[in-house]
């Protein structure tokens, strides 16, 4: 059983996840967690492929498993917010993320396939990686301060086919830090691509110590589309924060947000 018994960042068939809300919430009880969130991608109109489209049906659904399931875990209702989503009423809870940027009258996603990636900087950004990358940060600091979420979702997502380094792209992502450090919301210690196999966790370990050294408090999620997804890792992220100067992170117990020291 994880230290942390607790993930907010969970998508299902109502999205682009593979099991039904049912399955995940089955195996989060015998994983042995306290609380679940639901976080379907908001709608966007201008791309259909894996956002949520239609969210009643989904808040039908986690009632009926509230009522089923809800004596045995702690049961959430969020929405992964994009920048350029839609947002519904009456949440538990708020992610907020940056999956496209915008130029001009065009939406470009930078984290769905490699191909969407490039098809981002050559025709949005005349391959100018740096210039993507402002435009990905300034797009996601807009967006947390005027939503006020929860939660930052997967920091620096754009590095998952951007493969991103050197001091000028560390500049840039800094300059996001610092122009976010108001804010209450929790920075999110992302898994996901841990368990894909295709890097390490988001946001990178500089920007982690960083946060950590300017007062940013965190939370740990799978930020899981499967249930093998759920808990992966948890206990080796823990350790590892503890080398990044992280010293506590947030978990949500029910509605409740909770500090567990590292020790």
């Amino acid at each position: 059983m994880p230290l942390i018994k607790s993930n907010i960042h969970t998508h299902t068939e109502f999205c682009d996840g593979r099991n039904s809300m049912e399955q995940m919430v089955q195996v989060a009880i015998k994983k042995g967690f306290e609380t679940i969130g639901f976080s379907p991608h908001s709608f966007t109109k201008f791309d259909l492929r894996y956002c949520c489209k239609d969210f009643n049906a989904f808040r039908q659904e986690f009632m009926r498993i509230k009522t089923i399931y809800g004596d045995k875990i702690k049961l959430l209702m969020g929405i992964e917010l994009d920048a350029y989503g839609e947002l519904p009423k009456n949440l538990d809870y708020i992610i907020a993320s940056v999956h496209y940027v915008k130029k001009g009258d065009n939406y470009y996603s930078v984290d769905s396939s490699k191909l969407h990636f490039e098809n981002a900087l050559i025709n949005g950004f005349c391959g100018d990686k740096l210039k993507l990358a402002e435009c990905y940060f300034d797009t996601l600091v807009k967006a947390v301060r005027t939503i006020k979420p929860d939660v930052i979702g997967h920091f620096d997502l754009l590095d998952l086919y951007g493969k991103y380094e050197g001091e000028q792209y560390k500049q840039i992502a800094l300059t996001a830090v610092e122009r976010l450090k108001e804010t209450n919301s929790l920075v999110e210690i992302n898994l996901g691509r841990c368990f894909k196999r295709m890097g390490g966790a988001y946001p990178a370990d500089f920007i982690v110590q960083y946060m950590a050294r300017h007062g940013f408090d965190f939370i740990l999620s799978n930020d899981a589309h499967c249930t093998d997804a759920l808990g992966y890792m948890f206990d080796e992220e823990v350790e590892r924060l503890k080398t990044l100067g992280v010293n506590r992170l947030f978990y949500f117990d029910g509605t409740d947000k909770k500090q567990i020291e590292l020790i």
